[in-house]
């Protein structure tokens, strides 16, 4: 497969999974994507920045990766809801061809 190929296929991946994002977000589940990466063919991978999780697919130097992630924005006295960030990229070779994000408090 040619690299403009699998550039188109990652394009489409990515945007299946972009799709989801916004309900995932409104509706605070994370699983939304999760799943549906998983059942087109991604696997977990540790996440770049802890806590929560990541999954990904790599072909050719291109990757899609989905990761969800959540702190506390808690402080002293100050009891808040986490913050959850649902992100998507494209890469090529390390470099971020696209990107989005969606983010909900729970």
């Amino acid at each position: 497969m040619s690299d403009a190929d699998t550039l188109a296929r990652f394009h489409h991946i990515f945007d299946n999974l972009a799709d989801k994002m916004k309900p995932a977000a409104e509706s605070e589940n994370h699983w939304i994507v999760a799943n549906e990466a998983v059942r087109i063919g991604f696997t977990e991978v540790s996440p770049s920045r802890p806590p929560g999780q990541a999954w990904q697919v790599t072909e050719g130097g291109f990757t899609v990766r989905f990761q969800w992630r959540y702190y506390d924005q808690s402080s002293p006295f100050s009891p808040q809801k986490d913050m959850n960030i649902l992100s998507l990229e494209l890469r090529k070779e390390g470099q971020v061809l696209r990107g989005i994000e969606e983010r909900f408090e729970d």
